[in-house]
């Protein structure tokens, strides 16, 4: 005896914040190589692909590595509710001349086509990319991940907005603006955000790292005080072996000097007396521990998404171990930043206020003119219907075209829908306000269509206003 089962299948949500990291890695074996990884947590990150890259000072007084900044991006993610993620190694630290290539940035965001998991795109080494400031290399690489969500149509682009060498927010967010792309369906897919965030987390400068920043001090001179260091070591390990001509003793207190860096230690009691050693340490770890904000947002995103829901504004919400911001936005700033009366190219800012630390202040799209797809939780909700919606009734792909198969598949959505409004994702005060399914002969498809298996359903949203709708239309090519 069978159970014939009198309710349609329902309809399962997808994942709505799994986000992709593209960029440089300290390890990255050739399997890696644009290859996307998944993973839960930062350990595991670091087992596969490393930690940071070492800084120093070079004889130009530019910092080396300060260019890499992925790691500190994924341990911002994880800090600020980030769980799974894919990590895209498009390369390994000093790996070539012409690092932060803009090919292996576009490579890196096509193999992700092959990954249906994925709904969030950032590449936070890409603001790194030389190109005298003229952000024509990032515009690149950021209309490439635009054109991939729009292409694909369940993922989301966060964008980092680069930071010029002068303090000129104006000129920052002009440069930015001048580079992206100027096609409205491409930019309802994704969003950007500015300033840079100062991170927590504290790099290690050498003895010769500060003391090189320091003004009137040559390299020559720091070399020959490791060198004098060196020789007293060695005198010091004669002096050992004429006093332990055992080799075994002679060993073990060799171990002992070896591992005590003699020079260092004296250094650290010193440090206060150093005219501006102090000081210039600290100005080499603010250099250091300014990062662009898109991995924090990523974190942010998944968090929202799973306390809350898509369809909250991933906004309001304060940064976790940060220690500031690379500028400070005013009202007026932010007025331009939200309203780009030439292309709608809205910017969402992140402030630092008075008592209530530092937030992200904004949740706007990219298209920043629609009235239609100006918000980031209305696109990613569509995204997030769309998609579960299409993968949920994919059963119908096999079924006759008929009125059978129409009224699962409506009930099915319907119920789908419902749920999504009782938990407050829709606009209105009823269902009728809040969302309609239409589907079927003389509806959504014609007689021509239902010949040639073609099975279209029509679904109207309130996501912004009651009974203003978007219109989101899907289709199955179903049996002939």
């Amino acid at each position: 005896m069978e159970k014939i089962s009198k309710f349609p299948p329902s309809v399962a949500g997808v994942a709505t914040a799994i986000p992709a990291f593209i960029g440089y890695t300290e390890i990255a074996g050739e399997k890696d190589k644009n290859e996307p990884v998944r993973i839960t947590n930062l350990l595991e990150y670091e087992a596969r692909f490393g930690k940071g890259a070492e800084l120093s000072v070079n004889a130009d007084m530019t910092i080396k590595n300060i260019e890499y900044v992925l790691y500190d991006s994924i341990r911002l993610f994880y800090d600020n509710g980030g769980s799974i993620c894919y990590i895209v190694s498009v390369g390994q630290y000093g790996e070539t001349p012409e690092e932060l290539n803009v090919e292996k940035f576009k490579a890196g965001i096509t193999t992700l086509k092959k990954v249906d998991e994925v709904t969030l795109l950032l590449f936070p080494d890409a603001v790194n990319i030389k190109d005298d400031d003229t952000g024509k290399l990032l515009g690149e690489v950021q209309n490439a991940a635009l054109q991939h969500c729009k292409e694909l149509r369940d993922r989301f682009a966060i964008l980092d907005v680069k930071k010029g060498k002068e303090k000129q927010i104006e000129e920052d967010l002009k440069t930015f603006r001048d580079n992206i792309s100027s096609n409205e369906l491409e930019r309802r897919y994704g969003a950007a955000y500015y300033p840079y965030l100062s991170t927590i987390y504290k790099k290690s400068w050498t003895f010769k790292d500060v003391y090189l920043s320091l003004d009137g001090l040559t390299e020559e001179t720091v070399n020959s005080i490791e060198d004098k260091y060196k020789q007293i070591k060695d005198l010091l390990k004669d002096l050992l072996k004429t006093l332990f001509p055992d080799e075994d003793s002679f060993l073990k207190y060799v171990k002992i000097l070896d591992k005590e860096d003699i020079l260092n230690s004296r250094i650290k009691s010193i440090i206060s007396l150093i005219p501006g050693y102090a000081k210039k340490e600290k100005e080499l770890n603010d250099k250091a521990t300014l990062i662009p904000p898109s991995g924090a947002i990523a974190g942010i995103y998944s968090s929202t998404d799973q306390y809350q829901g898509v369809w909250k504004a991933p906004a309001n919400v304060s940064i976790a171990s940060l220690s500031g911001v690379s500028d400070f936005i005013t009202n007026q700033d932010q007025e331009s930043m939200n309203v780009d009366s030439n292309a709608g190219k809205s910017i969402n800012a992140i402030r630092a206020f008075s008592g209530k630390d530092i937030l992200v202040w904004g949740a706007r799209t990219l298209d920043g003119n629609s009235n239609e797809w100006r918000y980031i939780p209305v696109r990613r909700l569509f995204n997030y219907i769309e998609e579960s919606v299409q993968k949920s009734t994919s059963w119908a792909v096999f079924s006759p075209n008929d009125g059978n198969t129409w009224v699962k598949i409506k009930s099915q959505i319907e119920n789908f829908l419902n749920n999504l409004w009782r938990a407050g994702a829709l606009a209105g005060s009823s269902p009728e306000s809040a969302y309609f399914v239409n589907v079927g002969l003389g509806n959504t498809m014609t007689r021509e269509d239902i010949l040639n298996g073609y099975l279209y359903v029509d679904i109207g949203i309130a996501a912004v206003r009651p009974a203003e709708f978007i219109i989101l239309r899907f289709s199955h090519k179903l049996q002939e």
